[in-house]
């Protein structure tokens, strides 16, 4: 029987368009610009293989997961995300503020956290509960089956939505570097600082729906989904 977790993937992600400033900042930052689908120069204190997670994705903040699929869905998971957009009230808009650079994964994952407002909240929660019925795999059940993410929230999300992150304790952001390697983590975080430092609150009036290909390795951009339209 084939894997299906070697199949293709679907995501829905907040993407900035790409002439905005923040965009052209993190793809030069990642190395990679998935709007073009063309590699670019890395800045001179990051190596390709500091960017070797981060590149494959481009610049990106999660809303729903990267889950498996049937090829055969995408009409139904296209949309279902346009029906969940147009749920939104008239005028609503998906705004991110608070920025602020964090490192994670023993400071590997450098990534630029920000807040939620309600509107996002919501279309994260309606997204994640509507697309599950359309994952045929998650990336996180090899995890969980090793024990990872074993608290009871996270099972009964892991059952329910195919993912244990997210709700009420997600936390948005766009990852910046990924897996750093090298010694000088301070100088890092004083480079990213101030690169990021005018971009602290971002507003979006679509998401931007994903998909990998099966045996592809990159992601690409699938469609542009506005909200308030029927």
């Amino acid at each position: 029987m084939a894997d299906h977790r070697q199949g293709t993937r679907f995501a829905v992600y907040l993407c900035p368009p790409a002439g905005d400033a923040y965009y052209r900042l993190g793809t030069e930052l990642i190395g990679y610009d998935v709007r073009a689908e063309r590699e670019v120069a890395l800045p001179d204190f990051l190596r390709r293989e500091d960017q070797r997670d981060a590149g494959r994705y481009g610049l990106h903040l999660t809303v729903v997961e990267g889950f498996y699929t049937g090829s055969s869905r995408w009409p139904d998971i296209e949309a279902e995300v346009r029906a969940c957009a147009a749920c939104l009230s008239p005028g609503a808009v998906l705004t991110v503020t608070g920025g602020r650079v964090e490192g994670w994964d023993e400071q590997t994952t450098w990534v630029h956290r920000f807040d939620a407002n309600a509107p996002l909240l919501a279309l994260h929660t309606l997204l994640l509960a509507r697309l599950t019925r359309f994952v045929t795999a998650s990336p996180f059940d090899a995890p969980v089956a090793a024990g990872k993410y074993a608290r009871p929230f996270e099972q009964a999300r892991m059952a329910l939505l195919r993912t244990p992150r997210g709700l009420d304790s997600w936390q948005p952001h766009f990852t910046l570097v990924q897996p750093y390697g090298g010694k000088d983590v301070s100088g890092l975080r004083a480079r990213l600082e101030v690169l990021v430092q005018a971009h602290h609150a971002q507003t979006y009036r679509s998401v931007t729906l994903f998909e990998k290909r099966e045996g592809e390795a990159r992601w690409r951009v699938r469609a542009e989904i506005p909200l308030n339209v029927v």
